[in-house]
């Protein structure tokens, strides 16, 4: 008998009791719908970080900042903030401080000889603050998270407008997302674009409150790298800086409290960067180290997932071994009469072990393809009208390759296999004296 025969016959065989195959192929079909639906939400979670993490500035880009006593001020400085970007309403006070340790002269100097830094990419940052942010629009007021872009590798996704221009002598100003925008009195993200955004800083001394002009370029996409921080250009934070610092001495005004630099990541790795740096009583931050956070949670919670997806499987591994138990007895006969035809051993054994091998292809492509079915469905739901995914057009709950759907399929299929052997083996060694008598 040819393989397409045995193909053919054990096709016909699982027909012979629907209700028993049935049953037994919804139990696959519920592992592969589980398993397919937790691998595709991975995918997807990890393509949007990945495009996230490319979209920030890529793999080579370490910002640094001076080891403090306390440890504070690195989060608040850097892009990786855990301010989540809803306007704050401004409250009252002279001051939005930012506390950073200043990094030295030598210090960057020596960050510039370090193995892996490409020397012309160190770039230092002389951060600004205000007291507030106030709408010519509505006038409200506001207390911001500023984030100056040392680096022009990084950028971010834009809803509306682009980033600033750190080569123009015009002040810029990006919003950090939609909500800013309808807070400062705006329609949407668009209608604020053009529109001026005044910076406020209160003397210290006189307590004099000074304004300086921005202009509106930008709205920032929703994004999980973003920090929620209003990104401003050089020129506007040259103009803030130099009113916050004018009463400092000139030492004090030229100190600096964060550098950013681009390192050959495909020689050195960011720990080995970050070993280095250590020594010179600084502390390196890149992307990868937020991301790697929020991948390993998700992947903690899919994990957990998966491992539901695998018991079901485990009971519709017992239901193809309970099934195939039950097909070897109803056709004792009809072994026996196959072996008193001529057919060996090897070829029952691989009849029922195809039987089973059919079982978990229709119950996991049956899965897979419910799974591919709702998933698009879901991620269709999701970005139109109210969606809750209509602020993030670049990520789908879940996402379906070759390499998240194939794999289940197959995988199934060898369990299915493993799980006939006990069956098989029963069919192929009985006796056909003893299997044509039995009744």
């Amino acid at each position: 008998m040819k393989f397409l025969d045995l193909l053919k016959t054990a096709n016909h065989n699982l027909l012979r009791n629907k209700t028993r195959t049935i049953l037994t192929i919804l139990a696959i079909f519920i592992g592969s719908f589980c398993i397919t639906t937790t691998s595709a939400s991975q995918a997807g979670i990890s393509s949007f970080l990945d495009d996230q993490s490319a979209a920030f500035g890529g793999e080579g880009l370490i910002q640094m900042y001076a080891k403090s006593d306390d440890g504070n001020g690195i989060a608040a400085m850097s892009s990786f903030s855990s301010y989540t970007g809803t306007p704050k309403k401004y409250t009252g006070g002279d001051k939005n401080e930012q506390g950073l340790t200043a990094i030295t002269p030598e210090q960057i100097e020596k960050v510039k000889e370090l193995p892996g830094i490409i020397k012309d990419s160190v770039l230092d940052g002389k951060f600004s603050t205000v007291t507030y942010v106030e709408s010519t629009k509505n006038h409200e007021k506001f207390a911001p998270s500023l984030n100056l872009m040392t680096n022009d590798s990084v950028h971010f996704d834009m809803l509306a407008g682009k980033m600033i221009d750190n080569k123009s002598d015009e002040s810029q100003v990006v919003l950090p997302n939609e909500e800013w925008a309808t807070e400062l009195g705006y329609k949407d993200a668009d209608e604020a674009l053009g529109k001026t955004l005044d910076f406020v800083w209160s003397d210290p001394v006189t307590k004099e409150l000074i304004t300086f002009p921005a202009k509106i370029v930008g709205v920032q996409a929703p994004s999980v790298v973003s920090g929620g921080a209003m990104v401003i250009n050089t020129a506007l934070n040259a103009k803030l800086y130099e009113e916050n610092t004018k009463y400092l001495p000139a030492e004090e005004k030229d100190k600096v409290y964060t550098i950013a630099a681009e390192f050959d990541y495909k020689k050195y790795s960011a720990d080995d960067i970050k070993a280095e740096l250590d020594k010179l009583d600084l502390t390196g931050i890149t992307l990868n180290d937020i991301m790697g956070q929020i991948k390993s949670f998700f992947d903690a919670v899919i994990g957990i997932f998966t491992i539901f997806g695998y018991i079901a499987l485990l009971a519709a591994v017992i239901g193809i071994v309970n099934t195939l138990l039950m097909s070897v007895q109803e056709r004792t006969r009809e072994i026996g009469l196959m072996k008193s035809l001529g057919m060996g051993r090897g070829k029952i054994f691989l009849s029922f072990a195809i039987e089973a091998v059919l079982l978990g292809f229709w119950g996991s492509a049956l899965g897979a393809g419910a799974s591919i079915l709702l998933g698009t469905w879901l991620n269709s739901v999701a970005h139109q009208g109210d969606g809750f995914l209509q602020n993030f057009p670049s990520f789908n709950i879940v996402e379906y390759t070759p390499a998240t759907v194939i794999p289940v399929i197959i995988t199934i299929m060898v369990i299915a296999f493993v799980a006939s052997v006990l069956p098989a083996r029963k069919a192929s060694k009985k006796d056909p004296i003893t299997a044509l008598r039995y009744e």
